[in-house]
């Protein structure tokens, strides 16, 4: 299949796919809709692409890939749905009190940034990358695919301000383009990580996946557990959730060997355990309200086991075969 279907298009309908359909926010008989399927892939689909692409061209890392994935969080949650500034948008909860300050639900945006730079954004780009290994390196578009999904993304906002009519002050709204032009001038400006040799070695995949689900819940538990109980003040939680992410970062990088002593198989694994998370939370988080969750979220689930599989079979038939490829060490 892969001879007819572009990583550019799997990586199009796959963002989404992450971002809203597994995470719960949107149920399969709702995601399932002509209209929605193109709305989300004019942002959350070209948004991956335009931000992969801008990745290579700069050949850049994954310190530019979160902070352009950090860039598309303030883009679609502060722009677009505005859910930033709105104390009535209906995922906050306790979030729309505790956390609010200034016309702004500033918890919930740093949660919300976090969260779309690490799953809609990096995990996405990376999962698609991985089902095309021969082309993770180079461009997957020319000048006119990049002309095309820089229009769907920038039609994304007008569209989604007119689902979303919120009134917003201008000064926020004008902060948020600020915000958006810093990150992604710091994405450009900042070098890619050089390669460094390493002795240490990964490990299982399955450190890496239950590292990444624990990992996860520890952010919502932070974020929500702080929010039902409003206490301490939102100030210190906002503190203590970006130390929280910062750490994590740090035990992977050491865990990775610096991003050098893993494969595939790690990457794949950290991927799945985050989005096992979501996958086993939804249906428990929703009340019953989307019962076909019971459903689809198991199926997505084994699909993702799925792959994880294929993935691994690759991986160890490329090492096999560079072990059967060396050639004998000369003993003189």
């Amino acid at each position: 299949m892969k001879k007819y279907i572009t990583p550019a298009l799997v990586l199009w309908f796959l963002a989404p796919v992450f971002g809203e359909l597994f995470s719960g926010s949107t149920p399969l008989n709702e995601y399932l809709n002509p209209f929605t399927i193109l709305v989300f892939g004019m942002l959350y689909g070209s948004g991956a692409i335009l931000i992969r692409e801008l990745i290579v061209r700069w050949k850049k890392g994954w310190p530019s890939l979160l902070l352009l994935g950090l860039a598309y969080g303030i883009f679609e949650e502060g722009l677009l749905v505005r859910s930033f500034f709105d104390p009535g948008w209906m995922d906050l909860g306790k979030l729309s009190i505790y956390g609010r300050a200034g016309e702004v639900n500033w918890l919930w945006a740093e949660h919300l940034t976090i969260y779309h730079a690490l799953i809609s954004i990096a995990a996405s780009i990376v999962f698609v990358e991985i089902l095309f290994p021969a082309r993770r390196g180079e461009p997957w578009l020319g000048p006119r695919g990049l002309t095309w999904n820089a229009l769907f993304f920038a039609a994304s906002l007008p569209i989604g301000a007119l689902l979303n009519p919120y009134e917003a002050p201008d000064f926020l709204l004008g902060m948020c383009w600020l915000a958006i032009a810093a990150l992604t001038l710091a994405a450009w400006r900042i070098p890619a990580p050089a390669p460094a040799s390493t002795s240490a070695r990964a490990g299982s995949p399955w450190f890496f996946f239950g590292f990444s689900f624990l990992a996860t819940f520890g952010q919502f538990f932070i974020v929500y557990l702080t929010g039902e109980k409003e206490s301490p003040s939102f100030v210190v939680t906002m503190f203590l959730l970006a130390a929280y992410d910062l750490c994590l970062l740090w035990i992977l990088r050491r865990r990775s060997g610096n991003f050098t002593a893993w494969d595939d198989r790690h990457r794949i694994a950290l991927i799945n355990g985050a989005l096992t998370f979501f996958l086993l939370i939804g249906p428990l988080t929703t009340g019953g309200q989307y019962p076909i969750m019971t459903v689809s979220n198991p199926i997505f689930f084994f699909l993702l086991l799925w792959t994880a599989h294929q993935v691994d079979r690759r991986v160890t038939a490329e090492r096999a075969a560079q072990t059967t490829n060396v050639p004998p060490v000369n003993p003189s």
